[in-house]
């Protein structure tokens, strides 16, 4: 009895050391990451708005500059339309909303870029300055609520003029203007690299933590100027790149990635072919880069598609070695990257994280139901899930998002937790069927696209041998399913061209 007693004393005592250290606590940090607010002055948030209606093509904006600039006449609420990009009002309860969660209790703020609405970095003779004055304001925003934060900023397709390009007769040119902009955030040698090309890295002593903020623009498709010339390593940033990895692991730190455009397929497309963003060249090197350094890489974030999404990186004998988390967007508007994808309730992203290692350990998703935030009059950011409760695993890592992954394909509970959150619980979601949701699972698993494309023609010839098809007749099958896949994709093509 004695004994019991003296147990439960000491069982007491931990319980209250461990209140009282401020270092027990010291292990875990958190930060947010916000991305895509678009915000368009255009939209007052007071009855009709001009929403541009340009739509995108397969890989970006396609079309003349006068067809990038056609606009209609959309009814815009306060807290904006799911037809259009963000409303001033939108974007201020976003940033009031991080504030009002979390104060300024954060190790970091994390802006994956895409401040500007789409129409405003379109050919014409105000563009550059619109888009200035767009991005102006949210940095004076961000900073007026968070005025003792760090925020770690990227530049975004929609944040130079004209949309999504990099000269190569003068790279430094977009990134000038930023960078007084944000010199109150970056360190002199940060502004460095970053008015050469829109990149730096922030090393985080105290966390043993490097950032690494890519400037994804120069992989983009839709770069003219990357696009059409054979150059490697445009704007010097893999070597730097590859030089800032290599660093990290000589001081056994860790590192985050964090850039606007990713890499790999864009997973709510179903049309002809798979629609990406990085040229393929780009996307190889980016795919080695990761493999070869996935031992100090702890984390990989990016924006631009405005889906709740994540992606597995594997080496090569398929062992699960490295992640890549997509943020929703703030803007609810459709991201334009393929007709019919629908749009999303705004969203805003904290990751929670060991602050010994960088193990991201946990991320809680938030979001704005727009249509009762019009009707009610006033914005209420709710928590939308935690990572860990809804998809029952520890924490972020390679296995457990690879896991998440094939229980997409197995059990339907999953999936359509998965589906509903990519879509940011919007109302009304579109029917997923067996080829929508293969085209997540390969998108989730394959970063590559010729892998992507083999991953996508392996579930087809499951799914024919799965339904009959004789194990002598693989040949045929896989005949079968190549002509099913095509005619599948020009099915989806028809209709999306409607």
């Amino acid at each position: 009895m004695a004994l019991f007693r003296l147990k439960t004393a000491l069982f007491g005592l931990i319980v209250i050391i461990a209140h009282l250290i401020p270092t027990a606590r010291a292990g875990i940090g958190y930060f947010w990451h916000v991305t895509d607010f678009h915000y368009d002055a255009n939209l007052t948030g007071a009855g009709d708005g001009n929403c541009w209606s340009g739509q995108m093509k397969k890989n970006g904006i396609g079309g003349s500059s006068s067809q990038l600039q056609q606009s209609q006449h959309v009814h815009v609420e306060r807290f904006g339309s799911y037809r259009c990009d963000s409303t001033w009002q939108l974007v201020v309860s976003a940033v009031q909303a991080m504030k009002a969660i979390t104060g300024e209790d954060i190790e970091f703020l994390l802006w994956t870029g895409d401040s500007a609405a789409r129409w405003m970095a379109s050919p014409g003779d105000d563009g550059k300055s619109r888009v200035h004055e767009a991005v102006s304001a949210v940095s004076l925003l961000i900073r007026r609520y968070f005025p003792g934060t760090v925020v770690y900023p990227i530049v975004g397709g929609a944040d130079v003029w004209p949309r999504g390009q990099t000269s190569f007769s003068n790279t430094a040119q977009p990134y000038h203007d930023l960078a007084n902009l944000w010199r109150v955030w970056l360190p002199p040698e940060a502004e460095a690299t970053f008015k050469k090309g829109g990149y730096y890295v922030i090393e985080q002593a105290r966390l043993q933590l490097h950032l690494i903020a890519l400037n994804t623009n120069y992989y983009s498709e839709v770069n003219y100027a990357t696009a059409e010339n054979e150059e490697m390593d445009p704007g010097g940033q893999f070597a730097w790149f590859e030089s800032i990895l290599l660093k990290a692991r000589r001081r056994r730190g860790t590192v985050y990635i964090f850039g606007h455009v990713p890499p790999g397929i864009y997973e709510r497309h179903y049309s002809r072919q798979a629609l990406h963003w990085f040229q393929d060249r780009f996307n190889r090197k980016y795919l080695s880069l990761v493999q070869s350094y996935s031992d100090v890489i702890a984390g990989q974030f990016f924006g631009h598609a405005h889906t709740d999404s994540f992606r597995v990186i594997y080496d090569d004998n398929g062992r699960p070695i490295s992640w890549i988390l997509l943020a929703p967007a703030v803007s609810p508007r459709e991201p334009g990257l393929a007709e019919g994808t629908g749009p999303n309730n705004p969203a805003i992203r904290l990751v929670k994280f060991n602050t010994n290692n960088g193990q991201v350990l946990d991320y809680t998703q938030y979001y704005l139901n727009l249509t009762e935030a019009n009707a009610n009059g006033r914005a209420e950011w709710r928590r939308a899930y935690n990572f860990t409760q809804l998809y029952k695993m520890p924490d972020v890592n390679p296995i457990a998002l690879h896991n998440v992954a094939a229980a997409m394909l197995t059990h339907p509970n999953v999936f359509q937790n998965y589906y509903t959150v990519n879509h940011m619980l919007r109302d009304g979601l579109p029917y997923c069927g067996s080829l929508c949701r293969q085209v997540h699972f390969c998108s989730a698993t394959q970063i590559d696209y010729a892998d992507y494309d083999d991953c996508i023609v392996t579930a087809l010839m499951a799914s024919s041998r799965s339904s009959g098809v004789s194990s002598r007749r693989k040949p045929v099958a896989a005949t079968l399913g190549l002509i099913l896949m095509t005619l599948l994709k020009l099915i989806f093509a028809s209709v999306a061209e409607r």
